[in-house]
């Protein structure tokens, strides 16, 4: 896989990290005029997108350039005379571009003839009008996965556990995870952004969440949303990033933060449109039981989370009662980066009964649904498969459910329950 050079700012580290992203996004742009790569701020979007795999011989506009974006507000179909093969940099930042690009693409439709890159998720901003539907695939760039930290292939043992229909087999084609060069509880903590994920040094990624929030605050909102209280805003997200892995219930959220439930779904909503939250929808088939719908709220980046929950090291995170959330929520963003780039894509969510029956996640392909449990312990019982167990008795096309845990090896917990370290789900 191609490989990113990634360079760490004020430091004198450096680091070099394969995306798993990107022979899929060239093989793309090959055979579709408009390619959308978006994702929260410093992911990596510019970086992907100015590799040679990719950029061939496109030319490279931004919008952070102001005679740029002057340009873009002045004439937009100017921007593209002469140029073949266009990549666009920040286009939240004039979404009213997105007509101009539309009026190019049907004028002469050919393969790869624009590359838009975004820190917003266009389909979810009021302010654009034109979706691009039918010209345009959208790719959403994720933080680094803990295997790209480590530098290892990501998604292999998950694609053993898609592919497979019994925990047998499942274990026979497993490939076990050599121990990572750095420990979960402290690859939570860096969580997923290049710069602070590779660095060893936590007090330097301390003060890079500082900036990245002074940033996003100060600046980033201002291109797709009119929050007004900034104060106010940074409150939810720090009561947000205590309640990770939770339902969504506004009234909870207002209260602890303090305002109005239609403020804090508006603000809940720009953290989703500029990809610092994730919801987890319920899953929808209903066999006889009656499920709960809300979704569930996850943070796209976990060390950022944890700096907002105001937790600074993995020892803390390790042995406070929340630890199963944070592990969860690691999970979860590792699921999501599998699932978005599977043919066809898979889809993510959770399952609840009112009666209290749980899963933490179901990811399905097709109509057959993979439940997946995550649990701290290192060692599973029969019953931390309780909730499997009754998902596996409702969906009997469901294979077998997986459990994900502290435990030292895969083992089978009982002829439809695997139990499987954390690591060989992740890195394997």
């Amino acid at each position: 896989m191609p490989w990113l050079i990634i360079n760490h700012g004020m430091t004198d580290l450096h680091g070099t990290v394969s995306r798993y992203q990107t022979s899929a996004l060239a093989h793309t742009l090959r055979r579709h005029p408009v390619v959308v790569l978006h994702g929260a701020r410093q992911t990596g979007k510019t970086t992907l997108a100015t590799l040679p795999e990719v950029s061939g011989d496109r030319a490279y506009l931004t919008l952070d350039d102001f005679e740029t974006r002057d340009l873009a507000q002045r004439d937009p179909d100017a921007l593209f005379i002469g140029r073949g093969h266009v990549t666009l940099d920040e286009v939240q930042r004039e979404p009213d571009l997105l007509i101009a690009v539309k009026r190019a693409v049907d004028a002469g439709r050919r393969p790869g003839r624009f590359l838009l890159t975004g820190s917003a998720n266009l389909l979810l901003m009021r302010r654009v009008s034109e979706s691009l539907a039918g010209r345009a695939v959208y790719f959403q760039l994720p933080g680094l996965t803990w295997a790209e930290v480590e530098g290892r292939e990501f998604g292999r043992n998950l694609a053993v556990l898609v592919r497979e229909r019994s925990v047998e087999a499942v274990l026979c084609g497993l490939e076990p995870a050599p121990p990572p060069a750095r420990p979960l509880s402290e690859a939570i903590m860096a969580g997923g952004y290049p710069v602070p994920s590779l660095s060893p040094d936590a007090g330097f990624r301390t003060r890079w969440f500082d900036g990245y929030m002074q940033t996003y605050l100060e600046r980033d909102l201002r291109d797709f949303s009119a929050t007004g209280n900034l104060i106010d805003f940074r409150r939810l997200m720090q009561i947000a990033a205590g309640r990770n892995g939770a339902l969504a219930n506004m009234a909870s959220l207002s209260r602890g933060a303090g305002l109005s439930p239609a403020t804090a779904r508006r603000y809940l909503g720009t953290l989703e449109v500029s990809f610092q939250l994730l919801r987890i929808p319920a899953y929808a088939v209903n066999r006889g039981k009656r499920l709960v719908k809300a979704p569930r709220l996850f943070w796209s980046d976990t060390g950022l989370a944890a700096h907002l929950a105001g937790i600074f090291d993995a020892g803390t995170l390790r042995e406070g009662r929340e630890w199963g959330a944070w592990l969860e929520n690691w999970v979860c963003i590792h699921l999501l980066a599998f699932a978005s780039l599977q043919t066809p894509r898979l889809s993510l969510c959770h399952w609840r009964t009112a009666a209290g029956e749980e899963v933490d996640f179901v990811l399905e392909s097709g109509r057959t649904p993979l439940p997946l449990e995550v649990k701290a312990t290192a060692r599973p019982r029969g019953d931390d498969a309780r909730g499997l167990n009754a998902f596996l008795d409702s969906y009997p096309e469901a294979p077998f459910g997986i459990l994900a845990c502290g435990c030292s090896e895969p083992h089978a917990l009982s002829s439809r329950v695997l139990a499987l370290p954390v690591a060989d789900l992740l890195l394997g």
